[in-house]
């Protein structure tokens, strides 16, 4: 792990010091969670043109993060987002480590108090995609995805010891897919106007090394409104759902899109959320200006089945915000929120908007 810590560094150092007309931003990282208490750690953006340094191609992204909890588990995110021939090809990578506590509250969008077993989990997840532009609205991407999940430690006598759960044993899972987006977007870092359109299906089998065979598909709806110059409302439809025998850790997580919602509490083979957010830059002084604010109200369920959802299982998550951003072309912002809803409250702080 500390090589994989050193190298990434590493690596961001050199691109900083090669590419032209490099930007970069660090922040620390702060959070809470009922599982872990206060997290903490730091965040790193480094933002380039390409190295013919074609202004007309959009720029290269690299973000680093790494977070450490007070029991000295630990979380670190490696993704690189590079452009070739103007724009036409990106490649989007997402490499995830985590030794991280978790909290096994079954499997259902309702939950018996009481009823937990906690456990600590390692896990590695990298997330390839290989994106063509077809048109200038139209994108087409092929996905690889890998996964290795390990339970360090786990409590006696509970389901996920017992083994009945799919996933509890370590695992590997491995697929192919494909995805589809509909892009009118005025940006991609800060949309003002717009939508963006989504379609995601990638297949789990043994053909790709997986130890475990299902399909996931993914639906995300986006809409982007200008209210005023310096007021946005913005909208989110999203529908997951997944087939045959998956791993318990590969099911839809409600909390994966309600930031108030605990995690891992609410998970089943589908999930459907709705999101509204009102974000407001309100200042034109060059100093003020780049502070923002938001709030969000969020609402979701999940389900075995389709017939199984209800209004009357819709969850409530809503909240509000602080926006700081530190590159003003972009709008790269820096988002400190506080979320409320079914019992739990949540502090996060992280990078971009969460939709």
């Amino acid at each position: 792990m500390k090589k994989l810590f050193t190298t990434t560094i590493l690596l961001l150092i050199i691109c900083q010091l090669l590419l032209a007309k490099a930007e970069y931003v660090v922040y620390p990282a702060l959070g809470y969670s009922n599982e872990t208490g206060i997290h903490a750690g730091g965040l790193a953006y480094l933002r380039y043109n390409s190295i013919k340094n074609d202004s007309t191609s959009q720029k290269n992204l690299i973000y680093f993060s790494a977070e450490v909890s007070k029991n000295k588990q630990y979380s670190i995110n490696f993704m690189p987002e590079i452009h070739f021939a103007n724009g036409k090809y990106t490649i989007l990578t997402n490499t995830k480590f985590k030794h991280w506590p978790s909290t096994f509250y079954g499997i259902g969008n309702e939950h018996l108090s009481g009823v937990e077993e906690k456990y600590t989990k390692r896990e590695f997840d990298v997330d390839i995609e290989i994106k063509k532009r077809i048109t200038e609205t139209w994108q087409a991407a092929i996905i690889y995805e890998f996964s290795h999940f390990q339970i360090q430690k786990l409590e006696e006598g509970g389901l996920l010891a017992i083994g009945n759960i799919p996933g509890s044993e370590d695992n590997m899972i491995s697929g192919m897919g494909f995805c589809i987006s509909y892009d009118k977007r005025d940006s991609d870092t800060y949309p003002q106007n717009g939508c963006l359109y989504n379609f995601r299906s990638v297949l789990f089998s043994d053909i790709f090394a997986s130890d475990y065979s299902f399909m996931r598909n993914e639906i995300d709806l986006r809409h982007y409104f200008s209210i005023f110059p310096s007021q946005i409302l913005a909208l989110q439809g999203y529908f997951s759902t997944v087939s045959d025998e998956v791993p318990f850790h590969k099911m839809s997580y409600l909390n994966d899109n309600m930031r108030a919602v605990t995690a891992n509490k609410f998970i089943d083979r589908h999930s459907i959320v709705f999101r509204i957010e009102n974000r407001i830059f309100p200042w034109s002084d060059p100093l003020l200006e780049r502070f923002g604010f938001a709030a969000f109200l969020e609402t979701g369920e999940v389900a075995g089945s389709m017939e199984e959802f209800s209004m009357n299982g819709l969850k409530l998550s809503y909240g509000a915000g602080l926006r700081i951003s530190f590159l003003m072309n972009d709008r790269l912002n820096v988002r400190f929120d506080i979320g409320f809803g079914e019992q739990n409250q949540s502090l996060s702080m992280g990078s971009r908007e969460e939709f």
